[in-house]
């Protein structure tokens, strides 16, 4: 094992654990805090990958082994002269590791037998004696202080100097002078992840609501000037929070419908009050489209905006027959071009971390034969494989979702069983793509 230690923005870093940690512990079903009892330094020289795998491995057990109540990071820093020595505690409530196991649970394979509970780890048991010698190779360690049925705490520890920005982390300018208030309505948190750093990146102020009654309730009258609103919420549909709108409004921003599926006929959506329609995930075309075209009508557009106008789109380069053929190459080219490739990562670092829940999800859906779980399930997969370009596993799963398909039950254990088999495999061919990329911005 070796380290890759580069200059990163620590805050940032620990935000982004606090949000994807959030994620996992929510689909679970449980409470999670991060709390900072210390202030952190600015930047810092680690290996991210490692220090985030590590980080991860502690908290999915935290998850996995807490059938209820909460999972706690608590994490601080001691800075002495150019070194900080950075401490995160994963604290959690779950069914904890007895005495007598707790000197053997950093051995490579090793794995807890816990009687009477169904909650043993899957895999071959490497997380904690790998993340322990990443963890030594920092300069640092973890250990642990657990009671059995009490819970336990991780504690790890690394000892990393002090750095500068690098050149990718100095702010990016504002690419387009008429900033909008966007109101994003969608329920799924990868797509809102990836539209809201698209939209901010554009320079638009953007306020999110996860479902129907949560845009009924944010929407006041010139608040906004366009309204980006997913069809399919988990508590009424798009066309029925554009309906309620229309009946008690005269006067309202451009409403624009966001859909999974592949837009046929745009009239069908404006006869149900919407003013337009695009395709999830949201290119950057399509979004330039409807803001020229509807919330600047009239305005003088900027030059970005004009240049990013489907008809005057330069040809990309091709890439690879591989990535042609499993990945949405136009959304990924014109995704790394506006925001860059940092957030494109993180993007698909969020989906590594909540397709197994969405795996294990539609597996206990199959086992209970309940169809409308695994169409629910299969539709987040396919919004959140959109909306980091796997275009293979996003058409998998569109079948996945689709009932009326002839023989549907016959062929979804086929699906779903390609869906499993072919994510990892799609995603390392999106990361070698995306490396080519790095190489390229340099």
């Amino acid at each position: 094992m070796s380290l890759h230690p580069t200059s990163i923005d620590l805050r940032e870093f620990v935000t982004e654990i606090d949000n994807i940690s959030t994620l996992m512990a929510e689909q679970k079903g449980l409470r999670f805090e991060l709390e900072r009892v210390t202030d952190l330094p600015e930047y810092v020289a680690v290996d991210a990958t490692r220090l985030r795998q590590i980080l991860w491995n502690l908290v999915g057990n935290a998850v996995k082994f807490t059938k209820q109540g909460c999972v706690i990071i608590t994490v601080s820093a001691e800075v002495d002269h150019d070194t900080a020595h950075l401490c995160f505690d994963v604290e959690d409530s779950g069914i904890g590791i007895p005495a007598d196991e707790q000197d053997k649970i950093f051995a490579m394979y090793y794995q807890v037998k816990q009687a009477g509970e169904n909650l043993h780890a899957v895999g071959t048991g490497i997380g904690l004696a790998v993340s322990r010698k990443l963890a030594r190779l920092m300069g640092g360690d973890i250990s642990l202080d657990s009671e059995e049925g009490q819970g336990s705490t991780f504690t790890l520890t690394v000892s990393v100097p002090l750095s500068e920005p690098n050149e990718e982390q100095m702010p990016s300018p504002t690419l387009i002078n008429n900033a909008l208030r966007i109101l994003l309505v969608e329920d799924i948190e990868l797509n809102i992840t990836v539209a809201t750093s698209l939209l901010e990146s554009l320079g638009h102020d953007v306020t999110v609501a996860r479902d129907g009654q949560a845009a009924l309730d944010a929407f006041v009258p010139g608040a906004f000037d366009l309204v980006l609103l997913d069809i399919q919420l988990p508590d009424m549909t798009g066309f029925d929070v554009a309906a309620t709108w229309r009946q008690h409004h005269a006067h309202l921003p451009p409403l624009v419908a966001l859909t999974a599926n592949v837009i046929n006929d745009k009239n069908s959506y404006l006869t149900q009050g919407m003013d337009d329609a695009i395709s999830k995930p949201i290119s950057v075309s399509a979004l330039n489209h409807v803001i020229s075209h509807h919330a600047l009508a009239g305005e003088a557009v900027s030059a970005q905006t004009a240049e990013s106008e489907p008809q005057t789109q330069a040809a990309r380069p091709v890439a690879n027959e591989q990535a042609e053929r499993l990945l949405d190459m136009d959304m990924l080219t014109g995704y790394v071009e506006l925001v860059g490739i940092k957030p494109v990562r993180q993007s698909i670092e969020m989906f590594e971390a909540t397709m197994p829940d969405y795996i294990a999800i539609l597996d206990s859906n199959m086992t209970a034969r309940d169809q409308d779980g695994i169409v629910s399930e299969a539709h987040k997969i396919k919004g959140a494989a959109g909306s980091v370009g796997l275009k293979h596993i996003q058409k998998v799963a569109q079948k996945a979702q689709s009932p009326d398909l002839p023989a549907w039950w016959e062929n979804i254990a086929d699906w779903i069983d390609e869906i499993k088999a072919g994510y990892p495999h799609d995603l390392a061919v999106l990361k070698a793509w995306l490396d080519e990329q790095s190489d390229t911005h340099r």
